[in-house]
This record gives structure tokens, sequence and C-alpha cells, in this order.
């Protein structure tokens, strides 16, 4: 039976550049050689933080400052570390109403108060809505401190914030003494050449962001590299409790190496493959579930939502699912109470292109066979 993982933030393992980083391997390990027995810092390798900066510039059309980038083991360390060290037990964070996973784990374990506010499947978080929780929160004298928010192919839905609800975002955070977490994990992963609008970071004129992002979804979660980038105060704050004594310099000399040169011509082959997948999950669900369900149309990223009848019983659909090899993500594990929803995320980058709509027809058949 073939396994059908529509589950997890991972990459086209076919695309993984084996050759090349071997390549990089030797170009990294003759260009450090003893220069590794000693510890990274906190910052991490220059190398990498310059193609961190780089990478920024190719789609901003702006660096982004070396010397505040501090690389990290993936991005959920950089939000470890951001969170843990800017919150207290009690603190009310903000989100997006529907969330990554992970950072709601973080969130819970940090014993926050987690504020989920609507959002759009096309636009992306509601201004409107988050004007008027704050203002509630306001008459109260009630104080939160952050907002979380992924504006670039969000996860799970896929939506991308557009500019004037980003420059409305950071007026609000402006007016309300806000810090914005600004999580671009999925940024350069884009089926169409239009381009996104300008980062919350680059509009920011006012210090009220902090900036994170990660190689992992664009060359693989194993290699666990990500970084984030805090101006003072925060670069501080944030590094203070930081024990590791910085990120592995061989992983990131081997991935600036290989990036310096290749980044356009690896996104361009790992963009049209996940591309390619994205399309076929949407013609199989068009074919078969048109008439009961809805999904989002992602422009990018690695996720899909699907919104079920209400009437699914969603422990038969997982059951029949699981049966054929079908696995995905359900839709309570990323809303900002837990509530239960009749809706599931498909993370449609990491199964082979040849499985993908065998896999969907499955998971189809297991929807319908799930209405009471």
């Amino acid at each position: 039976m073939n396994d059908f993982a529509f589950t997890g933030g991972r990459p086209d393992p076919d695309t993984f550049p084996t050759e090349k980083l071997i390549e990089a391997s030797a170009k990294a390990l003759q260009n450090l050689g003893g220069n590794l027995v000693n510890y990274p810092g906190d910052n991490g390798y220059q190398g990498l933080r310059e193609v961190c900066s780089l990478r920024f510039k190719r789609r901003e059309g702006v660096p982004l400052p070396i010397d505040q980038i501090s690389i990290t083991s993936g991005s959920m360390q950089s939000l470890d570390l951001i969170l843990r060290n800017l919150l207290e037990p009690g603190d009310i964070v903000l989100t997006e109403e529907l969330v990554y996973s992970g950072t709601l784990g973080l969130l819970r374990h940090l014993n926050t108060n987690i504020i989920g506010v609507p959002l759009d499947y096309v636009e992306g978080l509601d201004p409107d809505a988050l004007e008027d929780i704050l203002i509630d929160f306001h008459h109260k004298n009630i104080k939160p401190k952050l907002i979380y928010v992924t504006p670039n192919h969000q996860n799970p839905t896929g939506a991308i914030l557009t500019l004037e609800r980003r420059k409305r975002l950071i007026e609000l955070a402006e007016k309300f003494d806000l810090i914005i977490v600004e999580d671009d994990c999925y940024g350069d992963i884009d089926f169409t050449p239009e381009p996104i609008p300008d980062s919350l970071f680059k509009l920011d004129q006012s210090n009220r962001v902090i900036y994170v992002a990660t190689f992992s979804k664009i060359l693989g979660a194993g290699v666990r590299l990500g970084y984030f980038v805090a101006k003072p105060p925060y670069d501080n704050i944030i590094s203070n409790d930081r024990w590791d004594l910085g990120t592995s310099a061989l992983s990131s000399a081997i991935v600036a190496e290989f990036f310096r040169d290749n980044l356009d011509q690896h996104l361009a082959i790992t963009n049209a493959v996940v591309g390619a997948k994205c399309r076929a999950v949407t013609k199989t669900l068009e074919e078969h579930v048109s008439d009961i369900c809805t999904w989002t149309k992602p422009r990018g990223g690695l996720f899909l939502w699907v919104d079920l009848p209400e009437q699914t019983n969603m422990q038969k659909m997982q059951t029949l699912a699981a049966e054929k090899g079908v696995h995905f993500s359900t839709g309570n594990a990323f809303h900002a109470t837990g509530k239960p929803i009749k809706a599931i995320r498909i993370a449609y980058a990491y199964c082979a292109l040849d499985h993908v709509a065998d896999g969907i027809r499955h998971l189809c058949h297991a929807i319908r066979t799930a209405q009471n």
C-alpha cells in the first residue's frame, strides 16, 4: 500500500540537491578548515547571514542588516527564542484565527492567552476585526503584548496578506503599542511571477517588526537552518537567554556555499514541481467533491485548506483514509482555541506527483463516505 503523506511542511524530496550539496560541502570544508574548532557565536556563520540578506534583497529590493541576523536551528528555534524572551505567562498574544500548530503549541507551553483574529482565505488577517479586538481590550485596560502573523502563503490557508492590510497592521501596532512577529517561512514558494506585497519588516518605520525565515521549506526540514532579524533593543533581549553557543557553522557554510550561486535556479525547479502537485490536488478535488466541499486555491506555499460539510464524521473520515494510506491534518490543530472544526489541511509538496491524484481520490471517497 502506498503512503500518501499529505502532512507536514516538507519540500519535494526528489528536488533535494544532493550532488550540488556534496560539492558545496567540499568547498566549505576547504574554506573553513581548522576554523571549525571555534564556536560560531549567537549570530552564526557570517557567510550564511550574507545569503539571508541577499535572499531578502532578491524579493524585497533591499538587503537585511547582516549584523542583526541570527542563524538558528530552524525557524522554530527562532520563534522559541523570540517568544520565550518577550512574553510572560498570562500575556495576551494575537494570531490569525487559523495558524501554524507549532506556534500554537509553543504559545500554550509558555502559558500565554491566545486570541485568534478572523482571517480571509485570500487576503489574510482582517484588520477591521483586529482593531475591534484591540479597542475592546483598551476599554478594559488590558494590553496585548504582540501579534504573530504569516503574511505570505499563510499556514494553513495559503492566504497572502494584501499590501493595504499590511499597512493597516503596522498602523494598529503603532497605535496600540504592539510587537509584530512576521513569520516568512513560505515567501519564496510561489507558483506565479506576480510579486507579493512588501514584507512587514520592510514597511516598518518604528521598529515593531521582528522577522523570521527558514531554509527548511525550500531545501529540507532536516537541514535545520532558520534565522530571525531583530533590531536593538530586541536583538539583545532575544539573544540574552540563548545558551547553545550558536548554530552549526559547518551546515551553515555548506548551505551558504550552495545558495550563493544556486538560489534562483533551485527555486525555479522546486516551485515548478510543488506547483504541479498543488494543481493535481485541486484538479482531483474538483472532479470528486466540488459539490460538497470548498477549498483554497493557493498561488504558492505548501498547504491547501478544505472546508468539509458540517455533517462530516471526522473520525470515520480519518479511519477510512488511513486504511488507504492517506494522512492529512485536521482543522482543529490549527485553530487558535483548538475549536473542533470541519476542515482539513493538505500538505501537497512531499507526496510524489505520480501518487497525488490517487491519494486525493482516496481522500475524496473517505469524505463522501463519512457524511452522516
